[in-house]
């Protein structure tokens, strides 16, 4: 019996994954190859389309049964566009796209993010279409994760208000079932959909990937952030961290030390590092930075669903102080349970500083969250959660 062929269509080509969004893609494309003939429709990052090539041509025909990689369009083709979907929208990659679909036979095809749902209007309508919302703050300018709204900008473009929720009512109805990274995000899109939302399928990890084979040897005083620096939420939270909170820390625990990890830091992040401040650059293991540290500090204000690096932290057996904006994306973490939520800068320092001088404290909310990781935040049940939403669409059909 041959196995279904499913197309899965994301922004960014998901290799190497720098990104939590890049992570979710590539771990739910190589989950779902043990069952489906698995293709992938994306386009390269700027600056890295030989590398990516490479990639890609390393992963046809093994992780994936094809994968077509397609140069990010030059973007503003559609002034109708709210901003993030103008940047990848073109009619040209729409054809390459429908094109994709009837070449690998595909049974299905799964859009991921919302910068991408404009593109099932290219495909037949017969061909059924599910959905991922992956962040619905673009829905709410304010709360959106691009540079030129985030925060009070945010409020001074309305015509991003009114051109997200058009795009939504234009699109989303395409889509025969739609699934959503946190419970909130599905119900910012219900309205849009013709159909319930299907399935909440959260952002999630290998727990396994991040537990050690020998106790942590951890370094007193350490705190660290993770973060893909060019995704503006993690360079302001960074620049908020080492500029505001750290010195406020550094008050109550003189031998504190911040290391601000992750992936391509920007030149804001590169100019914070001196004393005591550590900007490591691009890692390709962001596990050895968790494991050395004693609190993972998340003080991110923009952007909506569930921060991977948050669940990343909780796996590696860090305690967590996040803002009240990150942690309410961890369904089920409950503040003084699974993590410490803080609400201001000063919060978020006194916190900080507890947690630092108080082991007992860390170790109670470090085995929460790996208990709660555990139970809701596996990678494998994402994968099952899709599967059986393919099915019940297949199967309709």
């Amino acid at each position: 019996m041959s196995r279904p062929s499913i197309l899965i269509a994301a922004p960014r080509f998901p290799y190497p994954s720098l990104s939590g969004g890049e992570k979710w893609a590539a771990a739910l494309a190589e989950g779902l190859a043990a069952d489906y003939d698995v293709s992938l429709f994306s386009f390269a990052v700027q600056g890295a389309e030989a590398h990516q090539t490479a990639l890609a041509l390393s992963l046809e025909g093994r992780a994936l049964k094809k994968i077509f990689l397609l140069p990010k369009p030059p973007g503003g083709a559609d002034r109708r566009l709210p901003a993030l979907p103008a940047m990848y929208w073109s009619a040209g990659a729409a054809e390459q796209f429908a094109a994709a679909a009837a070449e690998v036979r595909a049974d299905l095809v799964h859009i991921l993010f919302s910068e991408m749902a404009c593109y099932a209007g290219a495909l037949p309508p017969a061909l059924p279409a599910v959905y991922t919302e992956i962040d619905s703050s673009y829905l709410y300018p304010w709360k959106y994760y691009l540079r030129e709204t985030a925060g009070l900008k945010g409020y001074f473009k309305p015509g991003e208000f009114f051109k997200a929720r058009a795009y939504a009512r234009r699109h989303y109805p395409r889509f025969a079932a739609a699934t959503a990274i946190t419970a909130s995000d599905g119900r910012d899109i219900q309205p849009y959909l013709s159909a319930p939302l299907a399935a909440v399928t959260p952002n999630a990890v290998h727990p396994a990937e991040f537990a050690q084979d020998a106790p942590a040897d951890r370094r007193p005083g350490g705190l660290v952030f993770l973060g893909h620096y060019p995704h503006y939420p993690n360079e302001d939270a960074g620049i908020r961290l080492a500029r505001r909170i750290f010195p406020l820390v550094k008050a109550e625990c003189p031998g504190a030390s911040l290391t601000l990890a992750g992936s391509c830091p920007t030149a804001a992040v590169r100019a914070l590092a001196g004393l005591d401040i550590t900007v490591p650059g691009t890692a390709a293991d962001i596990r050895p930075f968790l494991w050395r540290a004693q609190v993972f500090a998340a003080p991110v204000r923009y952007g909506l669903g569930t921060k991977g690096k948050i669940l990343e932290a909780f796996a590696a057996g860090l305690p967590v102080v996040a803002s009240r904006e990150a942690a309410a994306g961890i369904e089920g973490a409950q503040d003084g349970t699974h993590l410490l939520a803080a609400s201001s800068d000063r919060d978020f320092a006194a916190k900080t500083a507890r947690l630092l001088k108080e082991p007992a404290l860390r170790q109670r909310l470090a085995a929460a969250a790996l208990e709660l990781v555990n139970k809701t935040y596996s990678f494998s049940g994402v994968v099952s959660t899709v599967s059986a939403v393919y099915r019940g669409v297949l199967d309709g059909r």
